[in-house]
C-alpha cells in the first residue's frame, strides 16, 4: 500500500464522517483487514468502492465532472443519479461493472465520457431495471402470500 493510497483512504474516512468502529468495519469486511497499512490493491478497490457507495467523492473526480469545463457532458447531479441508481440495482456492484454495462449497452467505456443526452438514456435504462426490478419482486410477495393463504 503506497503512501498516496493510504491518505485516499484517509481522506474518505474523514469526509464520510466514519468513527473507528464503522471505518474499522469497512477495512474488515470490505478489505479483509484490520489496517489500511495491510491493503492490497483488490482490497483497496473494494473499500474505495463502498466508500463511493457511502457518497465520497474524490477531489479529483469531482474536477473532472466540473460543469464549467464540460460543456456537452453530464452533469454531476447526473453521475450522481446513475451511480445511485446503479449501487440500488445491483447492490452495489463495484464502478469497473457499472462501467462494463454502460459499454455493453451505450458503447461509453466510463461515466466520464457520458454526454448530457446520453446520460439522460443511461438514467432511463436504469430507472427501467429499477422499475423491473419492484415489479417482479412485488410479483413474488403476491405470489408467497397466494401459497401461503
Amino acid at each position: 500500500m503506497n503512501a498516496k493510497r493510504l491518505k485516499l483512504v484517509q481522506i474518505a474516512r474523514k469526509a464520510l464522517g466514519l468513527d473507528d468502529e464503522a471505518y474499522r468495519a469497512i477495512l474488515r469486511n470490505y478489505g479483509g483487514v484490520e489496517s489500511s497499512a495491510d491493503l492490497d490493491d483488490r482490497g483497496f478497490a473494494r473499500v474505495m468502492d463502498r466508500f463511493r457507495y457511502l457518497g465520497f467523492v474524490s477531489d479529483k473526480r469531482a474536477a473532472a465532472f466540473s460543469p464549467h469545463d464540460r460543456i456537452g457532458m453530464a452533469s454531476a447531479a447526473q453521475i450522481s443519479m446513475i451511480r445511485d441508481l446503479w449501487a440500488a440495482n445491483t447492490d452495489g456492484a463495484p464502478e469497473a461493472a457499472l462501467n462494463r454495462w454502460l459499454d455493453g449497452h451505450f458503447h461509453i467505456s466510463a461515466l466520464r465520457f457520458l454526454t448530457d443526452v446520453k446520460a439522460r438514456k443511461v438514467i432511463g435504462a436504469l430507472k427501467t431495471w429499477d422499475a423491473r426490478k419492484q415489479a417482479k419482486a412485488g410479483s413474488t410477495d403476491r405470489e408467497a402470500n397466494q401459497t401461503a393463504g
